[in-house]
């Protein structure tokens, strides 16, 4: 817990509630022996042994809203000797399920209700979420205005609310630069692209156009194909005049 920052309550006669004078009209003298048991066993710093206590004064009367305060105070202080995490979650989560049912008594509880929301404030200061600490404080002052660690620690949780959002505003303008930066690099890889591009574009040779042939181009070209294919006929003619005339001369008897 940062305990450097924020006042937690510390001494044994403002951490838990006592029966005292206040006592209810309901509660019973075994509920009330198991409360002062445990608020023994809390100033000795066996908070284990408090919280079975709180627990015993609990099932004598389960409205005890003093016992139930107790109990919840005690599991957040015997989470924090705990060196396991899933254990240390375990009783943070049982404390503030008692500690949230505390604070809904504030007509008939004032001063335990504004304990409680000042220990919630704490749980929340310490896990960063300052918006929750501020208004759980601001609570604890409407239930008690002249509790001076509430106020104290309220102008602490509202201070480090501000940092935390002067840093989450320079995170988003870096953020900001570093997106407008990448996208400047990726047009200007865009842009040599297309210069490459244009470049081997200009370094291709240019492609010939294709030539029409005029008409009389074409005539003369028709023209001699046609001569050509006459001498060949004639050739062709030629030479199978040429063979009959042999064959003839062979045939022909001498009388």
């Amino acid at each position: 817990m940062n305990i450097k920052n924020i006042m937690w309550i510390a001494a044994i006669g403002l951490t838990v509630a006592s029966c005292g004078n206040s006592t209810p009209p309901e509660s019973t003298r075994a509920e009330r022996k198991h409360i002062l048991e445990g608020n023994d066993l809390y100033g000795k710093g066996d908070f284990q042994g408090a919280i079975g206590s709180y627990n015993a004064a609990l099932e004598e009367r389960e409205g005890s809203v003093e016992a139930r305060y107790n109990l919840g105070v005690s599991q957040i202080r015997r989470s924090q000797t705990l060196e396991t995490d899933s254990l240390k979650q375990a009783f943070m989560q049982t404390a503030l399920g008692h500690t949230r049912e505390v604070t809904r008594h504030g007509a008939d509880k004032p001063l335990v209700a504004s304990r409680a929301n000042y220990n919630l404030g704490n749980v929340s200061f310490d896990g960063e979420d300052y918006a929750a600490a501020i208004e759980q404080y601001k609570q604890a002052l409407r239930l008690n205005p002249s509790d001076e660690a509430a106020r104290r620690n309220l102008r602490i949780a509202q201070l480090k609310k501000q940092q935390q959002d002067d840093k989450n505003d320079d995170n988003n303008q870096n953020q900001d630069h570093q997106n407008q930066q990448n996208q400047d690099q990726q047009d200007q890889q865009q842009n040599r692209d297309q210069q490459q591009e244009d470049q081997q574009d200009r370094q291709q040779p240019p492609q010939q156009d294709e030539q029409e042939i005029n008409p009389q181009t074409s005539e003369q070209i028709l023209k001699a194909m046609e001569n050509k294919e006459n001498q060949t006929r004639a050739r062709v003619m030629r030479g199978q005049n040429g063979q009959e005339a042999a064959g003839s001369a062979r045939h022909r008897k001498n009388w």
